[in-house]
C-alpha cells in the first residue's frame, strides 16, 4: 500500500513552485522567451483545477462533521461553523471558476504571439 500523502504539504509544495516561478519571471525576464505563453497556458490549467480543490475541501469538511470529527474552540458550534465555512469555500470555488474564465482571452492572446 502507498504511503499517504499530506494534503497540506502538496498545497505548500504549489505554492513555493509559484512563489520560484514569480522570481524567475522578474529576475531572468530578459532571457526569457516571449511572450510565456507556456507559462501561462500552464497557468491557467492550474487554476482551472482550484474550484474543484475548494468543493472537495468542503465535501470532506462536511464529512468529517457528519462524523463528529470537528471540534471548535471557544464553545463554538462545530457543524454551525462547518457550515459558514463550506458555504464560503464553495463561494471561493465559484470565483476562482471566474479567475479561470477570465484568464482564458489572454491565455489565447498569448498562444498566438512570438518572441524576437
Amino acid at each position: 500500500m502507498a504511503a499517504k500523502k499530506d494534503p497540506a504539504k502538496l498545497v505548500r509544495q504549489a505554492r513555493d513552485l509559484i512563489e520560484e516561478f514569480n522570481r524567475v519571471v522578474l529576475d531572468d525576464a530578459k532571457d526569457l522567451s516571449a511572450p510565456l505563453s507556456e507559462a501561462t497556458q500552464a497557468l491557467k490549467s492550474l487554476v482551472d483545477r482550484l474550484p474543484q480543490a475548494f468543493e472537495q475541501t468542503a465535501d470532506v469538511l462536511e464529512m468529517l462533521a457528519a462524523n463528529d470529527k470537528i471540534t471548535m474552540e471557544q464553545g463554538r458550534d462545530p457543524k454551525a461553523e462547518v457550515v459558514t465555512t463550506a458555504g464560503e469555500l464553495r463561494a471561493v470555488a465559484a470565483d476562482s471558476e471566474q479567475l479561470a474564465k477570465s484568464l482564458s482571452h489572454p491565455a489565447s492572446a498569448l498562444f498566438l504571439m512570438g518572441g524576437r
